[in-house]
């Protein structure tokens, strides 16, 4: 009877082990994004200039076996890039207009990961996947400098005056012109590498989307950004 009890108090005891390690855990992210976009047109291929954001989240983290994982999350994050056009002094004045395309993603990132043990409470880990956003706020603001004097360089202020406000004050989010400027939905690939001690972790990232979001024909448009940020794994 010791010997049965024993070895049902054994069996429980490694039963109660593997579900503890196969219980999911939570992790809990903050930190910024470093955004861009890619356009071609006409043969063209330009990016525009960085624009620095937010991205914050959570995930659920399932072990499968010998470190291997499954990360699927909810995360909220800003997108976009910063344009700079330069018209040179040709006559009194010089014009420089800096536009910046903010956009306000929700995302949904669905990685497989691996995690080691490098000392005791430190480990390192990488995991890669698809993400699948959509954009449901968006907002471009525009700036103009005009250098120089006289009748023609006020008068050039004048008019980049009154094109800034009408940017400005007017339906600015690229997802709500009528025609769409930029489509919202998107999905794409991306991987992160983390280094963890004990339930904390500091984190750097990629994502690279897929998907034309331009809303016209001809001209085509990617998102791209890196990011790094602290996580937390309860």
């Amino acid at each position: 009877m010791k010997k049965v009890i024993l070895s049902l108090v054994t069996l429980l005891a490694a039963t109660t082990l593997a579900t503890a390690q196969m219980r999911p855990s939570v992790k809990v992210e903050a930190g910024a994004n470093f955004s861009n976009m890619t356009g071609k047109a006409n043969g063209e291929t330009k990016d525009g200039d960085m624009l620095i954001g937010y991205r914050v989240g959570a995930g659920v983290e399932f072990g499968i076996s010998d470190g291997f994982y499954i990360n699927p999350g909810l995360y909220f994050l800003s997108r976009g890039a910063k344009g700079t056009v330069e018209l040179p002094k040709t006559t009194d004045y010089a014009m420089k207009v800096v536009s910046s395309t903010w956009l306000h993603n929700v995302e949904i990132p669905v990685h497989v990961g691996y995690r080691t043990a490098i000392a005791p409470d430190m480990a390192v880990s990488i995991q890669a996947g698809p993400w699948f956003s959509y954009g449901f706020l968006g907002k471009v603001s525009q700036k103009t400098t005009v250098t120089g004097e006289g009748k023609l360089a006020d008068a050039a202020r004048e008019y980049a005056k009154a094109s800034d406000e009408a940017t400005n004050n007017g339906e600015t989010s690229p997802y709500k012109t009528d025609p769409k400027v930029l489509k919202p939905f998107d999905l794409g690939v991306g991987m992160q590498a983390a280094f963890e001690y004990r339930q904390f972790g500091v984190n750097l990232g990629f994502e690279y989307g897929l998907l034309n979001t331009s809303g016209f024909d001809a001209v085509k448009v990617n998102n791209m950004n890196f990011y790094v940020g602290l996580g937390y794994r309860f």
